[in-house]
């Protein structure tokens, strides 16, 4: 199918037609019987009546010729129900909705950025709102309402620079009252003195030495025997940053329901050796080991890390490598085509508090790497994991693609590559995210009226749809709220804006009723065209919003939901 620019008379956020939901608000377009979509021209919003709306304003994007995105449709099917079509089934559409990215602004607000990018006069309905924002300077940002748990310092003010130096004499000198990611050499000083402390961050990443083609490492015990011979917490300690974690699965095991089935092996290298003796290994070649030329997801220091794992082969197995340095792009080619020989490092990482985030990239349908051609039944694991709802039962599911990723060893977890913050002592309370949305509203600074924070950058804008960084998310973490959020310092999805939001039995469509009487700090009312106008920007390529955004901006979407809809696919 061909999406075309509707001529059609528009209202309401984004060009979305009003009726397109006909008159009966509760009808959804079957996909197999959709006409071709369109797309409607973007007028300005204002605060109007609810009116129902949906985009595409006909039909579905699934199956749109060149369109690879899972998002089909949205509808605002009255004022305070929204409803998802997915392209795929999807058990962890909440774990994406609770992403900062998707956070909701009032349509009028989305309006207004397709005018001015920079607009950071935007209300929201978090625990604080912004206050001031001096460019270069800080942020500040101003409880709403009375205090509670999370949003216990009345003023909490953001302030940055790009050297952990210079940010760790801040807080030695008690100017600011934490900092993020302190460098080696600042920890070191961190850690002589008492009046400071330090909280790691776990990352949601891993590094993995993987398995490339060829008869070499073609055997499965020659692979568990070199997987049994590497000692992972060296590896973790001396080849990362600090606040990392050693595996116990592929998936970070903060990621809800990620880390069922059988543990990683334990560190033996006198029976690796043993097995690789009696499988006749041939120890005489030496085998190439390949790294990209630059950090990837997952692993910030290839060549770091390759030489640890190049040590560690050589002392404990006797095992020669020759470390390869290719160019990412070349490096990328020859892994997702599964022509790459001998060993690699690589790395994975997501933002989506799923174990399918980490899982479907490596071992999904259609991928066509060495190590998802060997272990083959991994990718049914998932399929179930991916059409149910059920906790347990997905559990379940991602526990048989651990073990069945485990028994064939076709890939070796090294790391989950994390960092740390950094407070004075006194500062109660201190919670942090993997996702860089630090609840820091839970903080007390002692007794001082505000709680100063500094990061590496300046965020790049108010509203995280369209930043990609952490130093955002930790800003639009604290002023707005999406459909789903994630309780104080986890990964647990939790309903937000939304009451709820229910599937069919296949997952695939999804129904999200808003709280009753929400209002943005501004005093607007929380509704479903706001949802609406919200999730179209990100999505519509062809929008103001999207079409004039930088490259990467919306890469949060296109992680979340595979990518915009552009006209004619």
């Amino acid at each position: 199918m061909r999406i075309t620019r509707g001529a059609l008379p528009a209202l309401a956020a984004l060009g979305l037609v009003v009726g397109a939901c006909g008159g009966d608000p509760e009808r959804t377009v079957s996909p197999s019987a959709s006409p071709a979509p369109s797309v409607s021209a973007t007028p300005e919003a204002t605060e109007v009546p609810f009116a129902p709306a949906a985009f595409p304003v006909d039909g579905t994007a699934c199956g749109t010729a060149g369109y690879a995105g899972t998002m089909g449709r949205i509808e605002a099917t009255d004022v305070r129900t929204v409803r998802f079509t997915l392209c795929t089934p999807d058990g962890a559409f909440p774990a994406r909705l609770a992403h900062p990215a998707l956070a909701i602004l009032d349509a009028t607000s989305i309006a207004r950025l397709a005018t001015d990018p920079d607009d950071t006069t935007l209300a929201g309905t978090g625990p604080y709102r912004l206050d001031r924002w001096i460019p270069g300077e800080n942020v500040a940002l101003a409880r709403v309402g009375k205090a509670s748990d999370i949003a216990r310092s009345p003023l909490i003010v953001l302030t940055w620079d790009p050297d952990p130096a210079t940010r760790t004499d801040a807080l030695t000198a008690a100017t600011v009252d934490g900092i993020d990611a302190p460098g080696p050499a600042q920890l070191d000083e961190i850690a002589t003195l008492p009046e400071l402390t330090v909280t790691p961050r776990p990352g949601m990443a891993t590094a993995f030495l993987a398995f490339g083609a060829g008869p070499a490492f073609a055997g499965t015990r020659v692979r568990r025997a070199i997987a049994g011979a590497l000692d992972r917490t060296a590896l973790t300690e001396s080849a990362f940053p600090a606040g990392s974690l050693v595996p116990t699965h592929l998936t970070p095991c903060i990621v809800p329901g990620a880390c069922g089935g059988r543990a990683w092996y334990e560190y033996n290298a006198p029976a690796a050796n043993a097995v690789l003796a009696d499988a006749a290994f041939d120890l005489k070649r030496t085998y190439p080991l390949h790294v990209p030329d630059a950090p990837v997801p997952g692993l910030p220091d290839p060549v770091g890390a390759a030489q640890a794992v190049k040590d560690q082969l050589a002392a404990n197995l006797g095992l020669r490598t020759a470390i390869d340095v290719m160019p990412v792009a070349e490096f990328r080619k020859a892994v997702d085509r599964g022509s790459i020989n001998g060993l690699y490092l690589d790395g994975i990482a997501s933002s989506v508090a799923d174990a399918g985030g980490f899982l479907e990239p490596l071992f999904g349908d259609g991928v066509r790497t060495t190590p998802a051609r060997r272990a083959t039944s991994v990718s049914g694991a998932l399929e179930e994991a991916a059409a149910t709802t059920d906790p347990e039962a997905r559990a379940a599911a991602y526990g048989r693609a651990n073990t069945a990723i485990r028994s064939s060893a076709v890939i070796v977890p090294l790391a989950h590559p994390g960092a740390v913050v950094s407070f004075r002592s006194d500062v109660e309370g201190v919670l942090v995210s993997p996702l860089g949305i630090d609840p820091l509203g839970t903080s007390t600074p002692g007794d001082r009226p505000q709680l100063v924070f500094s990061q590496a950058s300046e965020p790049g804008g108010a509203w995280c749809g369209d930043q990609p960084a952490f130093d955002a998310y930790r800003l639009c973490g604290l002023v707005y709220d999406g459909l789903y959020g994630f309780e104080p310092g986890t990964l647990v999805p939790q309903p937000s804006l939304a009451q709820a939001c229910t599937p069919d039995a296949k997952a695939k469509i999804w129904t999200c009723t808003l709280r009753p009487a929400v209002k943005f700090s501004d005093g607007k009312r929380v509704d479903a065209g706001d949802v609406l106008a919200t999730f179209v920007a990100e999505w519509d390529a062809t929008g103001p919003i999207r079409s004039a955004g930088d490259p990467g901006a919306f890469a949060a979407w296109d992680e979340l939901f595979g990518g915009p809809l552009e006209p004619g696919g």
